[in-house]
């Protein structure tokens, strides 16, 4: 029985790839013409490397280093911005290069694919998301362990009395700047995402914020589609989006957005909750799920599906990659 299901799924891998290799081309799916299809596929079935676009690009390097790849049957890359890059991302040069590009390319018989970010993770574009709206920038909760808190800073969000059966929050009782008894204390502390080179200068965003990811596609997709749009669907197949993620700031995910957001979905204060997502203690699985469930949701709705609305509309395929490489680590994917 192993043998036959394997065989079948041989069968069926096979009778999938004849169909996407012939079917719109209307060839007979016969071995011969599959065969000689797999030696020398279409440009939509090419190899299709990350090919960097980083220093001062000129014309005829864009030229020649397309006709080399169609040389060696390569038929298709995607544009990728990398550190390095001296073109302005997203200026008139930049997309002056790109219609060269794509001008080589009807030449070669080849496609364009549109890398959505300047470097990744995919979000920020370059720098510019920040830059345009600043209230982008992404937060991160992080929790340290204490014998007895000392002032507070004003990044210090909660603190929380360990017992032997639980916590209780005691962020009033300290604030209030009396003794407070030696012991057991979390502390929770609010990070924001730090600015750096790799980010334009500026930070990563919280892609969960009603806006950012709005913002994104108005700076980076629209772009695209008002200067090469007519190659959408063609030339231009797709768009490949690479790593956003949700620990811009490293520790936990955390906004006032979300807060409010979580207490909208599961009724109840994650704030008075929180020592139960870094420690076993309290209502501890109940809460890690909410707190997952509700990351999921809000990156589906707040940032796919925007995302793959505008491809949907403008005749793009969506494709890319997801944070997995922290997996089974929730951090980055809530997934």
């Amino acid at each position: 029985m192993k043998t036959k299901q394997m065989g079948r799924g041989a069968i069926c891998v096979g009778t999938i790839l004849a169909a996407l290799f012939l079917g719109a081309a209307s060839h007979a799916a016969d071995s011969t013409s599959l065969k000689a299809r797999f030696d020398n596929p279409p440009r939509e079935y090419s190899t299709g490397p990350l090919w960097v676009w980083n220093d001062l690009l000129t014309e005829e390097q864009i030229r020649s280093t397309l006709a080399d790849l169609a040389g060696q049957r390569v038929k298709q890359v995607w544009v990728h911005p990398r550190p390095g890059l001296m073109t302005p991302y997203l200026g008139e040069d930049w997309f002056r290069l790109w219609k060269v590009a794509l001008d080589e390319a009807e030449r070669l018989d080849m496609n364009v694919w549109i890398y959505d970010e300047n470097s990744y993770p995919s979000g920020f574009a370059g720098g510019l998301v920040p830059e345009a709206m600043p209230e982008s920038r992404g937060q991160g909760l992080h929790f340290s362990e204490v014998k007895q808190p000392g002032k507070l800073g004003d990044n210090v969000f909660a603190v929380y009395r360990l017992t032997e059966d639980g916590f209780e929050n005691a962020t009033d009782e300290v604030r209030g700047g009396g003794a407070v008894p030696e012991g057991r204390y979390l502390v929770a502390e609010i990070q924001f995402a730090p600015e750096r080179g790799w980010y334009g200068g500026k930070s990563y965003v919280d892609l969960l914020r009603p806006g950012v990811t709005e913002k994104f596609i108005e700076i980076t997709l629209d772009a695209y589609q008002r200067e090469i749009g007519k190659h959408f669907g063609g030339r231009v197949p797709g768009v490949f989006t690479d790593e956003p993620h949700l620990a811009p700031a490293g520790g936990l995910h955390w906004s006032e957005q979300l807060r409010a957001d979580f207490q909208t979905r599961w009724g109840y204060d994650l704030a008075e909750h929180l020592p139960s997502l870094v420690r076993p203690i309290g209502d501890w699985k109940r809460i890690r799920h909410n707190y997952q469930q509700l990351l999921l949701e809000l990156f589906i709705d707040r940032w796919a599906k925007p995302c793959y609305e505008f491809c949907e509309k403008n005749n793009l395929e969506f494709t890319g990659h997801y944070w997995e490489h922290g997996w089974p680590g929730a951090s980055h994917g809530p997934d």
